[in-house]
Protein backbone atom coordinates (compact mmCIF):
# COMPACT_ATOMS: atom_id res chain seq x y z
CA UNK A 1 0.00 0.00 0.00
CA UNK A 2 1.50 2.93 -0.89
CA UNK A 3 0.78 6.32 1.71
CA UNK A 4 -2.83 7.67 2.78
CA UNK A 5 -2.67 11.23 3.62
CA UNK A 6 -6.40 12.34 5.26
CA UNK A 7 -6.55 16.08 5.70
CA UNK A 8 -9.16 18.11 7.56
CA UNK A 9 -10.06 20.77 5.82
CA UNK A 10 -8.99 24.65 7.07
CA UNK A 11 -10.96 26.55 9.49
CA UNK A 12 -14.09 28.17 8.82
CA UNK A 13 -15.99 30.40 10.89
CA UNK A 14 -17.97 28.13 12.14
CA UNK A 15 -15.15 26.54 13.67
CA UNK A 16 -13.96 29.69 14.79
CA UNK A 17 -17.11 30.32 16.26
CA UNK A 18 -17.93 26.59 18.01
CA UNK A 19 -20.87 25.77 16.18
CA UNK A 20 -21.79 22.39 14.43
CA UNK A 21 -21.55 22.91 10.79
CA UNK A 22 -22.20 18.99 9.91
CA UNK A 23 -23.82 19.60 6.07
CA UNK A 24 -23.75 23.83 6.19
CA UNK A 25 -21.53 24.56 3.21
CA UNK A 26 -19.30 27.07 4.72
CA UNK A 27 -16.60 28.80 2.92
CA UNK A 28 -13.09 28.67 4.64
CA UNK A 29 -12.11 31.86 6.54
CA UNK A 30 -9.03 34.16 6.13
CA UNK A 31 -7.11 31.99 8.14
CA UNK A 32 -8.77 28.55 6.69
CA UNK A 33 -7.06 30.45 3.03
CA UNK A 34 -3.84 30.75 5.01
CA UNK A 35 -3.59 27.04 6.40
CA UNK A 36 -4.66 25.45 3.01
CA UNK A 37 -1.52 27.72 1.42
CA UNK A 38 0.22 26.28 4.15
CA UNK A 39 -0.79 22.65 3.62
CA UNK A 40 0.31 22.85 -0.17
CA UNK A 41 3.78 24.63 0.37
CA UNK A 42 4.27 21.24 3.33
CA UNK A 43 3.36 18.66 0.94
CA UNK A 44 5.18 20.58 -1.80
CA UNK A 45 7.89 17.60 -1.83
CA UNK A 46 5.63 14.76 -0.28
CA UNK A 47 4.81 11.73 -2.98
CA UNK A 48 1.35 12.39 -4.20
CA UNK A 49 -0.61 10.21 -7.30
CA UNK A 50 -3.90 11.01 -6.80
CA UNK A 51 -6.78 13.63 -4.92
CA UNK A 52 -10.06 12.86 -3.39
CA UNK A 53 -11.86 15.56 -1.62
CA UNK A 54 -15.60 16.03 0.52
CA UNK A 55 -17.57 17.71 -2.45
CA UNK A 56 -18.26 20.24 0.75
CA UNK A 57 -17.27 23.75 -0.22
CA UNK A 58 -14.72 24.11 2.63
CA UNK A 59 -12.85 20.61 1.79
CA UNK A 60 -12.45 21.88 -1.58
CA UNK A 61 -10.90 25.73 -1.14
CA UNK A 62 -8.67 23.14 0.73
CA UNK A 63 -7.46 20.57 -1.64
CA UNK A 64 -7.35 23.21 -4.69
CA UNK A 65 -4.06 24.63 -3.82
CA UNK A 66 -2.57 21.45 -3.02
CA UNK A 67 -3.66 20.39 -6.22
CA UNK A 68 -2.32 23.28 -8.06
CA UNK A 69 1.06 22.84 -6.80
CA UNK A 70 1.08 18.92 -7.88
CA UNK A 71 0.02 20.08 -11.06
CA UNK A 72 -3.03 17.62 -10.93
CA UNK A 73 -6.78 17.91 -10.32
CA UNK A 74 -8.45 16.95 -7.00
CA UNK A 75 -11.44 14.59 -7.30
CA UNK A 76 -15.12 15.51 -4.97
CA UNK A 77 -16.90 12.66 -3.62
CA UNK A 78 -20.21 13.45 -1.77
CA UNK A 79 -19.01 9.99 0.25
CA UNK A 80 -16.61 12.03 2.35
CA UNK A 81 -19.43 14.76 3.24
CA UNK A 82 -18.95 15.78 7.06
CA UNK A 83 -21.67 13.97 9.86
CA UNK A 84 -24.67 14.94 9.13
CA UNK A 85 -25.67 16.58 12.58
CA UNK A 86 -29.60 16.62 11.79
CA UNK A 87 -31.20 19.60 14.46
CA UNK A 88 -27.68 20.47 15.69
CA UNK A 89 -26.44 21.77 12.98
CA UNK A 90 -25.45 25.55 13.28
CA UNK A 91 -25.75 25.49 16.91
CA UNK A 92 -23.04 26.21 19.42
CA UNK A 93 -22.11 23.52 21.94
CA UNK A 94 -24.02 24.94 25.04
CA UNK A 95 -27.31 25.11 23.72
CA UNK A 96 -27.04 21.66 22.47
CA UNK A 97 -26.42 20.48 25.42
CA UNK A 98 -29.51 22.43 27.41
CA UNK A 99 -31.70 21.35 24.63
CA UNK A 100 -30.40 17.26 24.30
CA UNK A 101 -28.28 16.48 27.60
CA UNK A 102 -28.62 13.38 27.07
CA UNK A 103 -27.66 12.97 23.69
CA UNK A 104 -24.54 15.54 24.10
CA UNK A 105 -23.36 13.07 26.89
CA UNK A 106 -23.47 10.25 24.46
CA UNK A 107 -21.86 12.05 21.71
CA UNK A 108 -18.87 12.83 24.24
CA UNK A 109 -18.81 9.95 26.59
CA UNK A 110 -20.07 7.04 24.18
CA UNK A 111 -19.82 8.24 20.20
CA UNK A 112 -20.46 4.95 19.25
CA UNK A 113 -23.98 4.26 20.78
CA UNK A 114 -25.15 8.23 19.98
CA UNK A 115 -28.39 8.21 17.92
CA UNK A 116 -28.75 11.88 16.66
CA UNK A 117 -32.31 13.95 16.29
CA UNK A 118 -32.44 13.73 12.31
CA UNK A 119 -28.79 13.26 11.20
CA UNK A 120 -26.39 9.77 10.94
CA UNK A 121 -24.61 7.89 13.78
CA UNK A 122 -21.67 7.13 13.56
CA UNK A 123 -22.13 3.58 12.78
CA UNK A 124 -23.83 5.42 9.59
CA UNK A 125 -20.77 7.30 8.89
CA UNK A 126 -18.40 3.91 9.03
CA UNK A 127 -20.34 2.48 6.32
CA UNK A 128 -19.91 5.69 3.87
CA UNK A 129 -16.11 5.95 4.95
CA UNK A 130 -15.50 2.20 3.92
CA UNK A 131 -18.07 2.83 0.48
CA UNK A 132 -15.60 5.69 -0.40
CA UNK A 133 -12.72 3.80 0.39
CA UNK A 134 -13.67 0.79 -1.75
CA UNK A 135 -14.16 3.10 -4.46
CA UNK A 136 -10.87 4.67 -4.70
CA UNK A 137 -8.82 2.12 -4.24
CA UNK A 138 -10.89 -0.21 -7.05
CA UNK A 139 -10.00 2.85 -9.46
CA UNK A 140 -6.54 3.67 -7.91
CA UNK A 141 -5.24 0.35 -6.59
CA UNK A 142 -3.18 -0.05 -3.08
CA UNK A 143 0.13 1.26 -4.18
CA UNK A 144 -0.80 4.76 -5.30
CA UNK A 145 0.05 7.86 -2.52
CA UNK A 146 -3.58 9.29 -2.15
CA UNK A 147 -4.41 12.69 -0.43
CA UNK A 148 -8.12 12.50 0.89
CA UNK A 149 -9.00 16.04 2.26
CA UNK A 150 -12.09 15.75 4.31
CA UNK A 151 -13.52 16.65 7.70
CA UNK A 152 -12.87 16.00 11.76
CA UNK A 153 -15.67 13.69 12.11
CA UNK A 154 -15.02 12.05 8.34
CA UNK A 155 -11.22 11.04 9.28
CA UNK A 156 -11.76 10.12 12.65
CA UNK A 157 -14.00 7.47 11.67
CA UNK A 158 -11.49 6.67 9.30
CA UNK A 159 -9.04 6.25 11.59
CA UNK A 160 -10.92 4.19 13.56
CA UNK A 161 -11.96 2.18 11.02
CA UNK A 162 -8.38 1.54 9.39
CA UNK A 163 -6.44 1.01 12.57
CA UNK A 164 -8.77 -0.92 14.42
CA UNK A 165 -10.31 1.71 16.99
CA UNK A 166 -13.57 1.26 18.36
CA UNK A 167 -15.81 4.30 17.27
CA UNK A 168 -16.54 5.11 21.52
CA UNK A 169 -12.88 5.94 21.84
CA UNK A 170 -13.32 8.30 18.38
CA UNK A 171 -12.73 11.38 20.73
CA UNK A 172 -9.19 10.33 21.62
CA UNK A 173 -7.98 11.12 18.32
CA UNK A 174 -7.07 14.71 17.88
CA UNK A 175 -8.09 15.78 14.17
CA UNK A 176 -7.01 19.83 13.98
CA UNK A 177 -7.70 21.93 11.41
CA UNK A 178 -5.54 21.45 8.13
CA UNK A 179 -4.08 18.51 9.78
CA UNK A 180 -2.32 15.45 8.26
CA UNK A 181 -2.52 12.03 9.31
CA UNK A 182 -0.72 9.28 7.44
CA UNK A 183 -0.52 5.90 7.33
CA UNK A 184 1.51 3.41 5.15
CA UNK A 185 1.59 -0.51 5.11
CA UNK A 186 3.92 -2.62 7.34
CA UNK A 187 4.40 -6.12 6.83
CA UNK A 188 0.45 -6.02 5.77
CA UNK A 189 -0.52 -3.98 8.61
CA UNK A 190 -1.44 -0.44 7.97
CA UNK A 191 0.29 1.55 10.63
CA UNK A 192 0.24 5.45 11.71
CA UNK A 193 3.27 7.49 10.71
CA UNK A 194 1.30 10.44 12.24
CA UNK A 195 -1.70 11.72 13.53
CA UNK A 196 -3.20 14.82 13.16
CA UNK A 197 0.23 17.15 12.19
CA UNK A 198 -0.23 20.77 11.82
CA UNK A 199 2.84 21.77 13.01
CA UNK A 200 3.38 23.74 9.35
CA UNK A 201 0.50 25.94 10.26
CA UNK A 202 0.23 25.87 13.55
CA UNK A 203 0.70 29.86 15.04
CA UNK A 204 2.70 30.52 18.05
CA UNK A 205 0.35 30.83 21.08
CA UNK A 206 -2.46 29.75 19.36
CA UNK A 207 -5.25 27.43 20.67
CA UNK A 208 -6.17 24.34 19.06
CA UNK A 209 -9.43 23.12 17.71
CA UNK A 210 -10.00 19.46 18.66
CA UNK A 211 -13.74 18.96 18.65
CA UNK A 212 -15.60 21.33 16.44
CA UNK A 213 -16.49 20.05 12.85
Amino acid sequence: MGRIYLIRHGETDSNKGHRFQGRINMPLNAKGLEQSEKLSAYMQHLPVDKIYCSSMLRACMTAAPLAMSKNMSYQPLDLLQEVSFGAWEGLEYAEISRRWPKEMDDFLTRPGEWIPPQGESFHDVARRCQAAFDYIFKREGHEKNIAIVSHGGIIRVQLCLLLGIPLNNLWKLSVHNVSVSTLNDWQGNIIAETINDAHFAREQGSSVNWLHK
